[in-house]
């Protein structure tokens, strides 16, 4: 039975308050660039566009009306696991839907994709589709809770291309960080 290999990348997620819920829409997100393409040889170039099925779809409960600060950490390249002098050129992409969309699927169609090289966003988290944005938050007094909405941060990307190296397994880690935006 011939071996299989797998170039991809896992997540870490991290939010700065315990009003932040970050979760993946899976149960285990992996960016697995061999789900695209299942031999990635020498020369290669693989793309996980926003619209595919590969790519991972976050959602970000936080309270209305408060801005948010979405920061991507992702390395340049995948590392060979069993020698991590052999590397392959990874870019990562980012995309956001802030409009209530309903679900992840419904939200890639409407999500604002990010430049290539943009790596951080700041977007309100509210339930206002159109107009101008409502006074800032006040603050709470006694045992009111804020009304929350739900965001979608979507992650995807570009392998390669693929050079000179040996098969076997590439892997990376991105850490993808949530926070109320300060604007210190």
């Amino acid at each position: 039975m011939p071996t299989s290999f797998a170039q991809r990348i896992s997540f870490s997620t991290w939010t700065g308050s315990d009003d932040i819920a970050l979760n993946s829409v899976i149960a285990a997100p992996e960016l697995n660039f061999n789900l695209k393409q299942p031999i990635i040889t020498s020369g290669t170039r693989v793309d996980i566009n926003l619209m595919d099925n590969q790519a991972i779809a976050f959602s970000i409960e936080a309270p209305e009306n408060f801005d948010l600060t979405v920061d991507v950490d992702a390395p340049l390249f995948m590392t060979f696991v069993d020698d991590p002098a052999f590397t392959i050129p990874f870019q990562v992409k980012m995309a956001y839907n802030n409009l209530l969309p309903g679900n992840e699927l419904a939200g890639k169609a409407g999500a604002i994709e990010l430049p290539v090289g943009f790596t951080n966003i700041t977007f309100p988290v509210n339930r206002r589709i159109a107009g101008a944005p409502g006074p800032p938050p006040t603050p709470l007094t006694g045992t009111e809770i804020r009304n929350k909405s739900t965001a979608y941060i979507y992650i995807y990307g570009s392998l390669g291309p693929v050079g000179a190296v040996p098969a076997g397994d590439y892997s990376a880690q991105i850490t993808i960080n949530v926070s109320f935006s300060s604007y210190d």
